[in-house]
């Protein structure tokens, strides 16, 4: 099926949609030549449309254990050539049917490069994905559509958890918390304390921690107030270092 990425700021890029499901969120670009399986699991990315700038996608395959999240969250997918053949001796699948799987809308056949080049001279933008026929008052619905702000509570942990038996005790703020930065904390003799989101400074502080970990995640920080406020109480109690929205 004929699709197109539309910008907030009117420009068009036409390819090939993977199914016909319409995308909304915010466009942005990833550069890299490898690891595309886990940017697309990477929880910081939910809500938004990734655009990868490495023009072959798919070409290794997949490798289940690599991913970064139990499912992606990202609002869609943009690529240049989707392979379809694969070539890896740990190739557990092709990526055009684990993003079918998860149902998450593709643009593929697309000169990504030229997107990247007008979201670096305008911005980030709102976009939509959607089949090259849809009419102008869908997408324009579409556009109209709010985008959401609290996507960490979308990807956090809902329950406490532990990981690891290492010497230093870490608790982790997990605002979407990528899994190999959990497994390099536990490879670094670390035993980490996993918090969700909205957990109080108090209730940290009661495990007693060597040092805090604010993890990455998708957002702005403007938008979690609620965590802001609850950082502010750890600070000069405990070592904290953070990542991306950490």
């Amino acid at each position: 099926m004929k699709g197109v990425l539309i910008l907030e700021n009117g420009q068009k890029f036409y390819g090939n949609m993977l199914m016909d499901e319409p995308a909304v969120g915010e466009v942005v670009f990833n550069t890299g030549m490898t690891g595309y399986q886990e940017t697309f699991t990477d929880p910081s990315y939910a809500g938004q449309i990734i655009t990868m700038t490495y023009p072959l996608i798919g070409n290794y395959g997949l490798f289940h254990e690599i991913e970064q999240a139990d499912r992606p969250y990202a609002a869609g997918f943009v690529v240049s050539e989707l392979c379809e053949e694969p070539s890896n001796w740990q190739n557990e699948g092709k990526l055009s049917t684990f993003i079918m799987t998860h149902h998450i809308p593709c643009l593929y056949g697309v000169d990504t490069r030229a997107i990247t080049r007008a979201i670096r001279s305008q911005g980030v933008m709102k976009s939509v994905i959607v089949p090259e026929t849809m009419e102008e008052s869908a997408v324009k619905e579409l556009f109209d559509t709010p985008l959401e702000t609290q996507l960490v509570r979308r990807v956090t942990t809902r329950d406490i958890k532990h990981m690891g038996d290492g010497r230093f005790h870490v608790a982790v703020m997990d605002y979407g918390a990528k899994a190999n930065i959990l497994r390099e904390l536990v490879n670094s003799d670390c035993r980490l304390t996993i918090f969700p989101a909205e957990t109080k400074a108090e209730e940290v502080l009661a495990v007693n921690p060597d040092g805090i970990f604010l993890s990455n995640g998708p957002g702005d920080p403007k938008d979690v107030p609620y965590i802001v406020e609850e950082v502010k109480k750890l600070i000069g109690k405990k070592p904290i270092f953070g990542i991306c929205l950490g």
